[in-house]
């Protein structure tokens, strides 16, 4: 769908993911309190290397935002099983961390629906004001499943828009040493939004 744009509309559709991007590269320092690079930004090939997780058989962590309003998508955020790890380490009290009891757990599972909340947030802000739309999240679901599934579970979840918007952002941390994908799908409104301002 990005190829419907010409060269000056896709300027403008590559400023905002950018600048979306970089408010969720801001929020994501906050939480880990650690430097972030976007490290790529792929507009064509959304689909996920499963070798990144550490194999097909790996659990991975996937956490997803429904958005809803003038605009309609989801967003995703994608952690390895030792990014995760990582995460507890460095973010929580070390009691939570390495407690695998009922109650640690839950809050190990709400910490990663919080950084999703607040990254996801910073996205769909920027979208809101720059293409003037009434648009909000909803409250983020964590899956946990095999990296095996991943690409069928994003193209299943993209399977209700007739036309998509697909893009995908990979967050590298300097110091925490994770690399989390950020995919979102988008129906083709966006595209319409985006040939109105140019």
């Amino acid at each position: 769908m990005m190829a419907e744009l010409n060269d000056s509309e896709m300027k403008v559709a590559t400023k905002l993911i950018f600048d979306g991007l970089s408010m969720a590269k801001s929020s994501m320092e906050q939480i880990l309190q650690s430097p972030i690079n976007i490290e790529q930004i792929d507009y064509v090939n959304a689909e996920l290397d499963l070798n990144r997780f550490g194999g097909p058989n790996q659990d991975v962590h996937l956490i997803k935002t429904e958005l809803m309003g003038e605009l309609k998508g989801t967003s995703h955020l994608i952690f390895s099983e030792k990014e995760v790890a990582k995460l507890y380490q460095a973010c929580l009290p070390e009691k939570i961390a390495n407690d695998n009891s009922k109650e640690s757990v839950i809050m190990k599972l709400g910490f990663l629906t919080e950084i999703d909340n607040m990254v996801s947030a910073a996205v769909i802000t920027e979208f809101s004001n720059f293409l003037d739309v009434e648009i909000y999240g909803n409250v983020p679901s964590l899956k946990v499943l095999k990296a095996t599934e991943l690409n069928e579970f994003i193209v299943q979840e993209s399977s209700e828009f007739e036309s998509i918007i697909h893009f995908k952002a990979v967050f590298h941390g300097k110091e925490l040493d994770i690399c989390p994908d950020f995919i979102w799908v988008f129906h083709n409104k966006f595209v319409d939004k985006i040939k109105k301002l140019v």
